[in-house]
């Protein structure tokens, strides 16, 4: 990664941030996000939440409901990766992009399990070490190494990722009014 390199800014700033600050600062930016997040699924029906862009690759075809599994699983993955590195011990691998293995019968179902997650997460930083381990890092595949305050701000950086993604659906050809 080069300087110049967007992924390179977001990674020093996801560092510095994480050096400067402790959880309890960075704790109300994440929820923020996670917050506005929520907000965006629940202006979502049914028929709006299946549909899926007619082209697109990878999370670029996901749909809202789609996105909801995703951030179920993602959610749940940096909350395993945020504990471990702050207990100092191994950290699960972060998947790049998956859907994970949950599927929910209604997309009020997903929403209702993203709630869920999004409390859990909410509380994990009361759960932490007073002290929790800096040195330790997990790789995250496009900013790298990172430690337990990093990845738990990176949740504010993705969630924002997912609101615009909700956004461009809204203005796709054929998304239900």
């Amino acid at each position: 990664m080069t300087a110049e390199d967007p992924r390179a800014r977001v990674r020093g700033y996801l560092l510095a941030q994480a050096e400067k600050n402790d959880f309890a600062a960075l704790w109300p930016r994440a929820m923020e996000q996670r917050s506005a997040l929520l907000a965006a699924f629940a202006e979502l029906s049914e028929a709006q939440a299946a549909f899926r862009p007619a082209t697109g690759e990878g999370e670029g075809a996901w749909g809202a409901a789609d996105l909801a599994r995703h951030l179920v699983a993602s959610t749940r993955n940096v909350m395993g990766i945020v504990d471990a590195l702050a207990r100092g011990v191994e950290a699960p691998k972060d998947p790049l992009g998956g859907l994970g293995s949950a599927t929910f019968a209604s997309f009020a179902e997903a929403r209702r399990a993203l709630f869920d997650v999004s409390l859990e997460f909410a509380a994990l930083t009361g759960r932490l070490p007073a002290e929790p381990r800096l040195d330790r890092m997990a790789e995250h595949a496009f900013f790298g190494p990172l430690n337990c305050r990093a990845w738990f701000l990176f949740q504010r950086v993705h969630d924002t990722d997912h609101i615009n993604q909700i956004a461009a659906l809204r203005t796709t050809e054929g998304f239900p009014s």
